[in-house]
């Protein structure tokens, strides 16, 4: 697209590093590197005002539809993106409608059916973008729109392969084989599969470790409970003074895929997985639940963790739980064959160099 675009760009404060934060900054940036003017309308999160950021408004926590109603009829930008789950944005067809501009919604959907209250919201935008062709297939199937995909990227300058007995000094994890995990500590991630599978594979195996970057106490398990009911909270590391809206640097985030040997994410579903490809970004090996976006994400068919159920979750979307025995098995594997992971960890870098941001900005300005 040649055309110069004022974009404003709707999703979580981009000083905020994690999920949408990230994503919101990483495709702004993007797409100013196309030649677009981008300010990013940024929604509070409840920690409160991030960094100053250029380009980006902090919006009130009070009366926020309001905000960005007076904002785009002041403004009149060429181009709205939100970035986010349809739920957040359920009053934004009525404002855009409003204030007259034309909106692109880029958002994941992470399990099916399409809740039937997110049919009208679709029908309602100018140019829906998803994350996977997952969640384009479920659209298809709810509303008859087939909307484009558009994968997150990952910055390899900054995710990238490192010494890894270095990276394991830093993290604190040297001389083990590391198995791990970057998650939010939520139901979906379902991080007591990881927690069972790992205990089974540790067994007789004194130079393991389990790194956990997650908050240990809640909001939804408490980690070291797990894993003192399966009795390995010896073997237990983790990110210490973890903070969920914080996160840590993206240097220190590269040196703690690179202390890991495999990362394992035994999630019921992702909207897209970023982790997934920041860690093989690394030549971190990925194991993943073989449901929604991260089949898409993973090189290798050895990488897709076996689906065991269906559970219908919130609003009455079905995802899956994944069979711990695989897990274990993939584990056994990988430990007893080094070269296998090697090759595996070439495997995942080469294909990490696929998803950019670049890439990922064009399609969503693709009509």
């Amino acid at each position: 697209m040649s055309q110069t675009l004022r974009i404003a760009l709707l999703a979580t404060h981009p000083g905020f590093t994690l999920s949408y934060g990230r994503v919101g900054r990483e495709l702004g940036y993007a797409l100013e590197r196309l030649g677009h003017s981008v300010t990013w309308l940024g929604l509070p999160t409840p920690r409160g005002a991030p960094a100053a950021h250029r380009n980006a408004l902090l919006l009130p926590t009070q009366n926020t539809p309001m905000a960005i109603s007076q904002w785009l009829t002041a403004h009149q930008p060429d181009r709205l993106i939100s970035v986010g789950d349809p739920w957040m944005f359920m009053g934004l067809p009525r404002i855009v409608q409003d204030a007259g501009v034309a909106w692109t919604a880029y958002f994941p959907v992470d399990g099916r059916p399409l809740p039937h209250t997110w049919h009208e919201w679709l029908h309602d935008c100018n140019t829906p973008v998803v994350y996977s062709h997952f969640a384009a297939d479920v659209v298809e199937a709810a509303v008859g729109i087939r909307p484009n995909v558009a994968y997150h990227g990952v910055d390899d300058r900054v995710f990238r392969r490192l010494d890894k007995i270095a990276a394991k000094e830093k993290v604190g994890v040297a001389g083990h084989f590391v198995v791990g995990t970057v998650c939010a500590n939520q139901q979906r991630k379902n991080i007591p599969a990881l927690i069972e599978a790992f205990a089974r594979f540790s067994h007789n195996k004194p130079d393991v470790l389990l790194y956990l970057h997650t908050e240990l106490a809640g909001p939804c398990w408490d980690i070291l409970e797990l894993a003192r009911h399966h009795h390995i909270e010896h073997l237990v590391h983790a990110t210490l003074d973890y903070d969920a809206q914080r996160g840590i640097s993206d240097d220190d985030l590269c040196h703690v895929y690179n202390a890991m040997d495999i990362f394992v994410l035994p999630t019921m579903a992702e909207g897209f997985g970023l982790p997934i490809v920041e860690a093989q970004a690394c030549a971190t090996p990925v194991l993943a639940t073989d449901f929604s976006s991260c089949p898409e994400l993973l090189p290798d068919d050895f990488c897709k963790l076996r689906v065991k159920a269906m559970l219908t979750m919130y609003r009455n979307i079905e995802q899956a739980v994944v069979d711990v025995d695989d897990i274990v098995d993939k584990l056994q594997t990988l430990y007893a064959a080094p070269s296998r992971l090697t090759e595996l960890a070439d495997k995942s870098a080469s294909f990490a160099k696929r998803f950019t941001w670049d890439a990922c900005a064009s399609e969503v300005l693709a009509t």
